[in-house]
Formats: C-alpha cells, sequence, structure tokens
C-alpha cells in the first residue's frame, strides 16, 4: 500500500469497484450481506438499482453510494459489511484487508461524491448454472429453482413459504439481463478504466453474453491492459472462451473444489470427479493462466480438507495458491456448526498443513463460537432431504458425521 488509510475501517472497493448481483443488482461487493446489500435508488422507493435498467452514472453518486463512502471515510462499520468485521474480530484476516492491499493506490479518489473510475467490476452473469451445490440456492444456481420448494422451510436457508410468482419471475429476468441495451452502454461507459472483470455467476463459462463485452475490448484495443478473472466449477470451459482469453493482459481461473472424489460430487452435485480433474490438468498447460484452487470452507469438507490438500500438492499447485473462503450463510454450513467432538477431528488431521495460508485461521474461527445447538438439527433435517432429492448418502462420503447424525 502507498498511503495510509483515511480510516481504521475502511474499505476501498465503493471508491473504485462495481459489482453485479445475479438479477443484475447494483450491491456494494460480494462479501457483502445479502440481505442489506442492495444499492438503493434515491427516490425513497426501496428498490435496487439494476444494470440493465439505470444509467450507472446515477448509481455511482447516489444516496446509497455516498452514505456507504462516509461511514469508510468516518471509521464507522456499515451494516452491510459485518461479514469482514467478524472475521476480523475472530483475529483472522478478512478480504477487506486483501482489497485494500491490492487496490487502494495513490490516485484513488476518496470522497463521499467522486468521479466515475471503476478499475476493478464484479458481474455475476445471471444465475444460470449446470450445479446444484449443497451451500447454494436458487439465486444463484437456476439448477436449484426445480427442487427449491421441495426443501421449503427446512433450515434458514430456505424460506418458509415456497417461491412466489414474482419471485420466479425474477428468476426468468436472470436468464436475460446480460443481453439488454442498457447492460452494454453501462460497460462501454466504464470500459475505458477497467482494470480487472470478475466473471462468476451462476457458472460464468456457460453465459455467451461476456462475448459482447470481449468483442467490444478487442475492437476498441483495450483488451491488452484487462485482466480477467473467473470463479469457475470446471465442468465447461468451451475453446472459444479460451481462444478470446489469449486477447487479454492475463486470464486467473478461481477453481470451485471443495473436496475430491465422491465428497466433491456430493457437495457440488452432479459433478464428476474425473471431468473436473480432466480439465483441471488441461488448463494447467495454458499459457497466460493463472490457476488457484478456491475452497469453499465448510461443515461438509472441513474434516477432509487435508485429502485436497494432498491433491493440490501432488498436481504441483503451490500453497500460496490455495484460496479458503469460509463460508458464513448459511449458517447451518458454518464450521462453527460442527459437534465438538468434530471441530477436535478437523484440527487433528489439519496440523500437518498450518503452512497453507488460512488454514490456521479457518481453525481459530471454527472455535471462536459454538452453533451446535442453534444450527446442527437444520442441517441433519435438510441434508436428509436433499439426499432424497439427490439420491445421496451423507454418511457414504462423511462418514465421521455418524455419531451425530
Amino acid at each position: 500500500m502507498s498511503k495510509k488509510l483515511p480510516s481504521d475501517t475502511f474499505c476501498v472497493l465503493p471508491f473504485m469497484h462495481a459489482a453485479v448481483n445475479p438479477g443484475g443488482g447494483f450491491r456494494v461487493c460480494c462479501n457483502s450481506n445479502p440481505a442489506n446489500n442492495k444499492v438503493l435508488k434515491d427516490d425513497g422507493s426501496g428498490k435496487a438499482y439494476r444494470i440493465f435498467k439505470d444509467d450507472i452514472n446515477d448509481v455511482w453518486n447516489s444516496k446509497w453510494y455516498k452514505n456507504i463512502r462516509k461511514e469508510f471515510i468516518d471509521g464507522e462499520r456499515p451494516e452491510t459489511c459485518q461479514r469482514c468485521f467478524r472475521e476480523e474480530d475472530a483475529g483472522i484476516r478478512s478480504p477487506r484487508i486483501g482489497y485494500n492491499e491490492k487496490w487502494y493506490k495513490d490516485n484513488v479518489k476518496v470522497a463521499e461524491e467522486i468521479p466515475l473510475d471503476i478499475r476493478y467490476v464484479d458481474l455475476r452473469l445471471g444465475n444460470l448454472c449446470n450445479l446444484k451445490c449443497r451451500m447454494c440456492n436458487p439465486w444463484s444456481s437456476s439448477m436449484w429453482v426445480k427442487d427449491w420448494n421441495k426443501v421449503t422451510g427446512l433450515a434458514e436457508l430456505t424460506p418458509n413459504e415456497p417461491l412466489n410468482s414474482d419471485e420466479l419471475d425474477y428468476m426468468e429476468i436472470m436468464k436475460v439481463w446480460p443481453d439488454r441495451k442498457q447492460t452494454g452502454l453501462n460497460f462501454v461507459e466504464i470500459a475505458h478504466t477497467i482494470e480487472e472483470i470478475y466473471l462468476t455467476g451462476g457458472e460464468p463459462t456457460l453465459a455467451t453474453s461476456q462475448y459482447a463485452l470481449f468483442d467490444y475490448c478487442i475492437e476498441n484495443e483495450l483488451a491488452s491492459n484487462i485482466k480477467l478473472k473467473y470463479n469457475t466449477n470446471l465442468t465447461n470451459i468451451p475453446q472459444k472462451m479460451i481462444d478470446y482469453w489469449s486477447h487479454f493482459k492475463g486470464v486467473q481461473l478461481n477453481c470451485s473444489i471443495d473436496a475430491t472424489g465422491d465428497r466433491d460430487r456430493y457437495v457440488r452435485y452432479p459433478s464428476s470427479w474425473p471431468k473436473i480433474v480432466e480439465t483441471f490438468d488441461k488448463l494447467l498447460a495454458l499459457p497466460n493462466v493463472y490457476i488457484q484452487v478456491h475452497c469453499t470452507v465448510q461443515v461438509l469438507n472441513m474434516c477432509a480438507m487435508s485429502e485436497l490438500f494432498d491433491w493440490t500438492r501432488s498436481k504441483g499447485i503451490p500453497d500460496k495458491d490455495i484460496y479458503l473462503n469460509i463460508l458464513n450463510h448459511p449458517e447451518m454450513y458454518n464450521i462453527r456448526s460442527l459437534p465438538k467432538e468434530l471441530k477436535q477431528l478437523a484440527e487433528q488431521n489439519l496440523q500437518p498443513y498450518l503452512d497453507i495460508p488460512k488454514v490456521a485461521d479457518c481453525i481459530k474461527y471454527m472455535w471462536s463460537e459454538d452453533w451446535y445447538e442453534k444450527r446442527w438439527k437444520e442441517f441433519v433435517d435438510f441434508n436428509t432431504k436433499t439426499d432424497d432429492l439427490q439420491k445421496g448418502n451423507l454418511l457414504d462420503v462423511a462418514p465421521e458425521f455418524k455419531p451425530y447424525v
């Protein structure tokens, strides 16, 4: 970092970053609380600005944006940003710290109202996905829409009522907004200052709308200044996409891998572990592509992460390129919800891997609170029902759970 932060709670993102959720709505960032992270319109309607309807110039200096900038400048903790502060209070490194180290530069303007100068864009290109991960939901995966009502009310993850007609209409909007005219106009408005585009979904490699954005960057000689970053489940990497990548400054693939073998398929149903390995090996051989393994640390894999680390090392992935993302929501999958004995087992299994970044932080976070009584029954009920839907068996892939199920 080249200069001192304006306050101890400061986060640089609202000053140089735009984030769009799978429904096309603007939000402060992907780590913010989904319950209150929408950038609300100035008209008092309670509606959120959307990239396919609203001019980004109106969004950028809206009352909502100016207020959250003021809170960060004044050293406050914005309510929507509690995930990062919760992790820091537990003694671990939060995403906020990493963002500040990477993006807080001398030329970032810090004020409540600032010129439109967006360097980093996070685009969730709808909810189109081909997997139905246990910890996911229909707002992030189209694969969950059909079965969501079958697990209604089983846990804090699920609503008390089935998806209503408005919510189902919203799911349909997710499929088409990236192709709408205003989306393209907003991208053109900011393209000349962009340094990095983060593409995720859903599964972003399924979203063909990105090709129009790529064409614009290439035709206007911007691509060589832009880094692309993906979160991908490795089930679909078309050759057309790989061909586009060669035009850009660089490509980073955050490969979402939470476990190996049958446990991987259970967590990220219906993925195929042999197919994941085949695709991973292919990507490792590509020039101009930087590979990281991103693991969502949760109840289902905390006791088996040692197996994943053995696999990454066998593939030659440096420990520094393993990113551990502690799952906060839904709380029933949060590692604080594990029984005491499974926490002890997880800590024991991870002792040989403490040099991997954030492993020690995960252990510390796991022990920082006890949510077993609060969430364990929900975890069991939800996975039992989901096992029925997906023809799975929790104890086949996680036998350590047997005394607690």
